[in-house]
């Protein structure tokens, strides 16, 4: 589980809105590459009206850091309780390690 995604599950039962930036490392059987994804965190059960006004700043705040290769959106603990939902989003199943972990 790789940093941001590790605080997201800590805190998957809060009530907060968050952006998390990630340099995941990931391997498959051709290549090993760090890629730059930006992940937007929006529980359930924050109200839609909360949802829809942190949604709409998403796009620029994703163009400000630079080399974004991946976005991961998530709304509920069983998006990111492992890391086989950031590896589906890094190469799916080519993927065979990430963050130095075989999946």
């Amino acid at each position: 589980m790789t940093r941001p995604l590790r605080h997201l599950r800590q805190d998957a039962a809060g009530q907060r809105l968050l952006y998390a930036l990630d340099d995941a490392t990931c391997e498959t059987k051709e290549s090993k590459e760090e890629d730059r994804v930006f992940i937007f965190w929006a529980p359930e059960s924050v109200p839609l009206k909360s949802k829809m006004i942190y949604a709409s700043s998403k796009d620029a705040i994703k163009k400000k850091p630079t080399g974004i290769k991946h976005e991961l959106q998530a709304n509920c603990y069983e998006e990111v309780k492992d890391r086989c939902t950031l590896a589906g989003e890094l190469g799916g199943s080519a993927v065979i390690s990430l963050e130095g972990k075989p999946l």
